[in-house]
């Protein structure tokens, strides 16, 4: 039964991808830049067909990853709660991160012609200037922790 689940989630994951590639595709051919967007009817059916394709596929993953996620922590959780200890100190590592990052963030960093010509505002600019943050920190992190192994695995 799992095998068949499998089976049938990949053949309709594969036919969406395909049906979203050759919408693109299409887009890309028919779309003319000498006419305005408004008559171009053809053109914009096919890339809504491929854009929201996308956010759908991109949205149904990222839920079924987070649910596999919860599902196995919580089953760690009751079955040895001491290996998934790790896990929860990990997740809340990344939101100290992530607090931390918020707080340098500046938000003041895009002038605000910038800010009205794309009608958002500094919350959004710290929140982008936050999500920076943290990615470079996760980087120097990654790149520290290999440094380490690296000197330790010579050491020993």
């Amino acid at each position: 039964m799992k095998r068949d689940f499998r089976k049938i989630y990949w053949i309709v994951a594969i036919i969406w991808g395909v049906v979203a590639s050759v919408c693109a595709v299409v887009y890309a051919i028919k779309f003319d830049t000498s006419m305005p967007i408004e008559e171009q009817s053809t053109a914009m059916a096919v890339w809504n067909i491929a854009y929201w394709s996308v956010i759908i596929l991109f949205g149904a993953s990222l839920l079924v990853a987070l649910f596999f996620a919860i599902a196995q922590i919580v089953k760690g959780l009751m079955y040895d709660p001491k290996k998934q200890l790790g896990i929860l100190v990990g997740l809340g590592a990344l939101i100290v991160v992530f607090i931390v990052s918020y707080a340098l963030s500046s938000g003041t960093d895009i002038p605000k012609e910038l800010f009205e010509k794309t009608g958002s505002d500094y919350s959004n600019s710290k929140l982008i200037g936050a999500c920076m943050y943290v990615v470079y920190i996760l980087f120097a992190g990654v790149i520290l922790s290999a440094l380490y192994a690296e000197i330790s695995k010579k050491i020993k």
